[in-house]
C-alpha cells in the first residue's frame, strides 16, 4: 500500500503585496496625483494634508479605536472568554473547511454586535485554532483561518457598531448634515431609529447574506484544501497563558470594586439615556467604558489584567502609526474636493432604481482610500444624503448602501486587520488571497439582493 501524498504548500499569488504601511504611503501618493489631476493646486494639497494629519476629533477617534482593540483583545484572554472560545475550538473540529466556516461564523456574529469586538474574538479564535492544531499535530491552512477571523469586518457596518446607523440616530445630524451639504432644513428628519436601519428587515437579509456568504465560502475553500492536502503558513507557538500568582484580597477587592463601577454608570447611563429604546447610548465611550468594566471584573486581579493588557498593546503599533495617514488621504479628499468628485460622478450614471448598486460601488471605493466608516461617512453622507433626496431613493436604503460598500472592502484593505495579524503572528500576504474571494461572494450577494429587494 503506498504511503498518502506529503501535503503541498499552496503557491502564494499575493507574495508580492507590500506591508500594510507601505500600502498607505502609497494610497497617499496616489490620493495626491489623483488631486493635482483634478486640478487643485500642491498648496492646497499639502495644506489638506497636513490639516487631515492632526485633526484633533480624529485623532481622539484613532485613541477611541485603539483603546477598544487593547480593551476587547485583554477580554479576550479572561478565563471566562478563553472557555467560550474553547467550545468554539472544539466545535470548529479537525478539518480545513470545519474550522474555517466556524471561525468564519463566530467572527460575523461578534463582529455584528461590536466591530472591535468581532476582530479580536475571530483573531484570537484563529489563534487557538492553529494552537490546537500543532498540539493535535493536525494539518491546518492557517492562513484561510485567519483570513476567516477576520470576516467579522465585512458586517460591522450594519451591526450595532455602525458609525453611519448610529450617527444618523442622533437628534440634530441631520440638521448638520443638511448645513454641510446645502440641503434646505426642513427637507430632512430629525433622526432616523436603528429600527428603521440596523434593525430592519432588508438589513436582516443582506447581513445574513454575508455571515452566509462568509461561512460557506470558508467552508468551500477549506474542502478543496482538505482534498489537495495543502499545506499554508507555520502554525504559531503555543501563546504562554497568564501566570495565576497569589495575591492580597485587597489587590483582588479594587478590580472587582472598579469594574462593579464602571458597569454600573454604563448601565445607569443605558437607562437614563433620552434615545434608550433605540440603542442612542452606545458609542466609542460608552462601548470603551464597558469593555473595561468587564475586564477587570473577569480577570479578577490587577496583575492578570496588567498582564493581559501587555499582550495586547502590541497590537495596536502598526495602526496607531497608519492613522494619521489615513487621515491625512481623508483630508486630501476633502480638501481637494476628490471624494465629491468621485461621488457624483457615480450619482450622474445612477437612475433610482440603480442609486444603491452605484453606492455600494462607490462606498466601496473611498473605503481602500478612508478605511474609517465615521469618517468616511463624515465626506461622504452628506453628498449622498443630497444625491438621494434629488433621485427620490429612501435614506435609510442609502445609508445601508453605503455602509455595505464600506464594510465589505474591508477584505481588501488590510488596514484594520492589523491587530489580527500581531495576534496570530501571520502577513497580510497569508490573508488576502481569501479575503478577497469572501468579498467578491459578498458583494456578489449584496449586490443581488440590492436590486431585487
Amino acid at each position: 500500500m503506498s504511503a498518502a501524498p506529503e501535503a503541498q504548500p499552496e503557491v502564494n499569488r499575493f507574495a508580492w503585496v507590500p506591508s500594510p504601511l507601505a500600502i498607505a504611503l502609497g494610497l497617499t501618493a496616489v490620493t495626491a496625483v489623483a488631486a493635482l489631476f483634478m486640478g487643485a493646486g500642491v498648496e492646497t494639497v499639502a495644506t489638506s494634508w497636513r490639516d487631515g494629519l492632526w485633526n484633533r476629533p480624529l485623532l481622539v477617534f484613532a485613541f477611541q479605536a485603539a483603546f477598544m482593540l487593547v480593551l476587547g483583545h485583554a477580554l479576550a484572554l479572561t478565563p471566562a472568554a478563553d472557555r467560550v472560545i474553547g467550545k468554539a475550538v472544539d466545535l470548529a473540529g479537525n478539518t480545513n473547511a470545519r474550522a474555517a466556516a466556524t471561525v468564519a461564523t463566530v467572527a460575523c456574529i461578534a463582529g455584528w454586535v461590536n466591530w472591535g469586538l468581532g476582530l479580536i474574538i475571530g483573531a484570537v479564535l484563529a489563534r487557538k485554532v492553529g494552537e490546537r492544531a500543532r498540539e493535535n499535530g493536525t494539518p491546518l491552512h492557517y492562513g484561510l483561518i485567519g483570513a476567516a477571523g477576520y470576516s467579522g469586518l465585512m458586517v460591522w457596518h450594519g451591526g450595532l457598531s455602525g458609525s453611519a446607523p448610529i450617527k444618523v440616530a442622533e437628534s440634530g445630524h441631520f440638521a448638520d448634515l443638511a448645513e454641510i451639504a446645502g440641503i434646505p432644513s426642513g427637507t430632512l428628519p430629525d433622526t432616523l431609529p436603528l429600527g428603521l436601519t440596523v434593525f430592519s428587515s432588508h438589513n436582516f437579509l443582506v447581513t445574513g447574506a454575508l455571515i452566509l456568504a462568509a461561512a460557506l465560502t470558508a467552508y468551500w475553500l477549506g474542502r478543496s484544501m482538505d482534498r489537495n492536502q495543502i499545506s499554508g503558513p507555520e502554525l504559531p507557538p503555543t501563546m504562554a497563558p497568564a501566570k495565576r500568582t497569589h495575591l492580597a484580597v485587597h489587590l483582588r477587592i479594587l478590580p472587582l470594586l472598579f469594574g462593579a463601577i464602571l458597569l454600573t454608570l454604563a448601565l445607569r447611563s443605558a437607562v437614563l439615556h433620552p434615545d434608550a429604546a433605540r440603542l442612542g447610548f452606545i458609542d466609542p465611550d460608552w462601548t470603551n467604558q464597558t469593555l473595561l468594566g468587564l475586564a477587570f471584573l473577569l480577570h479578577g486581579s490587577l496583575k492578570r489584567f496588567l498582564h493581559a493588557i501587555d499582550a495586547a498593546i502590541g497590537g495596536t503599533s502598526g495602526i496607531l502609526i497608519q492613522f494619521p495617514l489615513y487621515f491625512g488621504i481623508m483630508g486630501i479628499m476633502a480638501g481637494t474636493g476628490l471624494v465629491e468628485a468621485l461621488s457624483m460622478a457615480m450619482v450622474r450614471l445612477a437612475t433610482p432604481e440603480t442609486f444603491e448598486l452605484w453606492t455600494v460601488l462607490s462606498a466601496g471605493i473611498v473605503n481602500v482610500f478612508v478605511p474609517s466608516g465615521g469618517g468616511q461617512w463624515a465626506v461622504q453622507g452628506p453628498l449622498l444624503i443630497r444625491a438621494a433626496l434629488d433621485l427620490g431613493v429612501p435614506l435609510d436604503r442609502t445609508i445601508l448602501a453605503m455602509a455595505y460598500g464600506d464594510e465589505l472592502t474591508n477584505m481588501l484593505q488590510p488596514f484594520w486587520a492589523l491587530p489580527l495579524l500581531g495576534i496570530t503572528g501571520l502577513a497580510a500576504k497569508d490573508i488576502l488571497p481569501y479575503t478577497v474571494r469572501f468579498m467578491t461572494v459578498g458583494l456578489a450577494a449584496c449586490l443581488f439582493l440590492t436590486a431585487i429587494t
